[in-house]
């Protein structure tokens, strides 16, 4: 546009100046054409008053023909057409002028002009006749350049004179371009602009021509209601991408035809793609093998979602499948993947814990109806026998409320309740207060605690770490052999307090190690059952270490011992 617009400038500028030249040479040359009439009317009249005075007309007429040097051609013509004096030319050779338009005109009207062009000589002669008193004609005339002659003399002048123009047009038509296209070259940027920042906008209008400005303002409302739907639409769009790349679930948009069109940073973790890896426009069916993909493609017209489960990375994940619909057209299908392994874990979990606990609650309940049915029927000879029941029904009691209590218990540590106070805890002290407690067991027992201690405190709560120690110091000498030692021992290594508790006993078999912090599991069941063990000990203390963020290892060898050590936070 702006070439077009500046040759067009151009061209314009140069078609002028020709014009301008062509027509003021024209101009000049009838200019000289009528002054050249003018004085060749004023000469006409003045030799003709001369010759009036001069006795000698053909005398006189010499006289002015050889004044004027050849500018002037003077003419005396008779009444019959014949030459009476000729100041260039021989006058008896010269033909009759009598059929002269000039000469006809000066008899009929008193004067007379006419203009005659020589092509030998390329000039223009100009005459001009006058009727005398005695009825003779004077004539007198006059060489002029033609009109192409006259422009032809004016062309070196007029090349000039173009070529100035020229460049003056080429500098005018640039200058003017500039400022013709100034406004288009505001209101394009102001049209570049759309969707960019709407600092980069400006303000107010820009100066430009009357004419634009409706369509300038038009053009700025626009931009200015597209910038603000496009920046709605980015920050919609950020809130969705932000929700999406901190969900939990792996979520997966395709088409109909079942290629992608997006999916967040969970679902490329799931399906082990490349964060960086482009996957737009690939087939969702390849990446995900093992899906009934024939199902979900029968149920795209249904509004029911399709639901499966299946196995990625060693976890489970629930897939759920939603066709999506736009303007009641379906668009593509939503593919959620939601990790249930933790869930399932838990449920199995409870499953089991409900198992082992009806199994747990049903020994001693079925312990205590049956002495109690024997008691209600009389099936009993002596009076001891009454006492030997009841005391049988009070130990099972006994073992089914340390069975609840030990539940209540654990199910309160898992809870992981945020009130329990965290402080500094001398774990030393706690161990000296339960050998203490414990020493009637172990003289009983015949087994020996042998204590090395360091002076240090953990972090945590007193009560749960009085528990833990407990349990650990009660089993390593319940589980122990007549004679048998445990060794406690408490050092710092490093930022963390190690809390270590060797018995000499029984020992655990090395296929059932991995499961003694389960509940209710016992390595020995006839053994534990004789000890009064519940199996949660074990269990206990693996969720207090839990709580405080701890970590607790187990060694063990079948007929040599057991070794649990505990690794706690120091306090600060």
């Amino acid at each position: 546009m702006k070439k077009r617009i500046y040759l067009s400038l151009l061209a314009i500028g140069l078609a002028c100046m020709v014009m301008a030249l062509v027509i003021s040479g024209w101009i000049f040359w009838r200019s000289a054409q009528e002054q050249a009439a003018v004085e060749m009317e004023s000469a006409v009249a003045m030799i003709s008053a001369g010759m009036a005075r001069d006795p000698e007309p053909n005398g006189y007429l010499q006289q002015v023909a050889d004044a004027e040097k050849g500018a002037l051609r003077i003419t005396w013509i008779d009444t019959d057409g014949s030459i009476k004096f000729e100041s260039d030319y021989d006058a008896a050779k010269m033909e009759n002028h009598l059929q002269r338009p000039e000469v006809q005109q000066a008899f009929a009207y008193g004067t007379g002009s006419a203009v005659r062009e020589s092509a030998t000589i390329e000039k223009a002669l100009y005459y001009s006749a006058k009727k005398l008193p005695d009825g003779t004609v004077l004539r007198v005339s006059l060489q002029r350049a033609t009109l192409y002659s006259h422009f032809l003399s004016l062309l070196p002048m007029a090349l000039l004179l173009l070529l100035l123009a020229g460049i003056c047009c080429i500098r005018a038509s640039r200058m003017l371009t500039a400022s013709l296209l100034s406004p288009l070259r505001k209101t394009a940027r102001i049209m570049e602009n759309i969707g960019t920042p709407s600092q980069q906008l400006p303000q107010e209008m820009p100066h430009v021509y009357r004419e634009l400005r409706p369509l300038v303002q038009k053009i700025m409302d626009q931009s200015n209601y597209i910038n603000h739907t496009i920046q709605t639409l980015e920050r919609e769009r950020n809130t969705v991408r932000i929700i999406l790349e901190n969900l939990r679930e792996g979520v997966i948009l395709t088409d109909k035809a079942g290629k992608i069109l997006a999916l967040n940073t969970c679902a490329k973790d799931i399906l082990q793609i490349r964060r960086t890896m482009k996957v737009s426009g690939l087939a969702f069916e390849k990446i995900l093998p093992g899906v009934e993909w024939d199902q979900i493609k029968t149920g795209e017209d249904s509004p029911v979602a399709y639901t499966q489960k299946l196995v990625k990375n060693d976890r489970l994940y629930q897939l759920t499948v939603r066709p999506i619909y736009k303007e009641e057209n379906l668009y593509g299908a939503l593919f959620i993947l939601y990790d249930i392994t933790e869930s399932e874990h838990r449920e199995q979990l409870r499953r089991e814990f409900t198992s082992n606990v009806s199994h747990e609650l049903k020994t001693p309940l079925t312990s205590i109806s049956g002495f109690a049915e024997m008691l209600s029927a009389g099936l009993y000879e002596e009076e001891k026998d009454v006492q030997h029941f009841g005391k049988l029904i009070q130990q099972e009691s006994q073992r089914l409320l340390r069975l609840i209590e030990g539940i209540i218990h654990l199910t309160k540590i898992e809870e992981h309740r945020p009130n329990i106070e965290m402080t500094s805890v001398k774990l030393d002290t706690i161990v000296e207060e339960i050998v203490n407690f414990m020493e009637p067991v172990t003289q009983e027992k015949h087994v020996t605690i042998h204590r090395k201690m360091e002076d240090i405190a953990v972090f945590g709560n007193n009560g749960m770490l009085r528990e833990l120690c407990m349990n650990l110091i009660d089993n390593a000498v319940k589980y122990n052999r007549s004679g048998g030692h445990v060794y406690i021992t408490l050092q710092q290594e490093g930022s963390k307090a190690v809390f270590a508790v060797r018995d000499t006993g029984i020992g655990i078999p090395e296929d059932k190690q991995k499961r003694v912090f389960e509940r209710f599991y016992r390595a020995d069941a006839s053994r534990n059952k004789k000890n009064g063990g519940s199996g949660l000990g074990l269990s206990i203390v693996k969720h207090i270490v839990e709580h405080h963020h701890g970590q607790i290892n187990l060694e063990s060898k079948e007929g040599e011992g057991t070794k649990i050590t505990v690794y706690l936070t120091l306090a600060t």
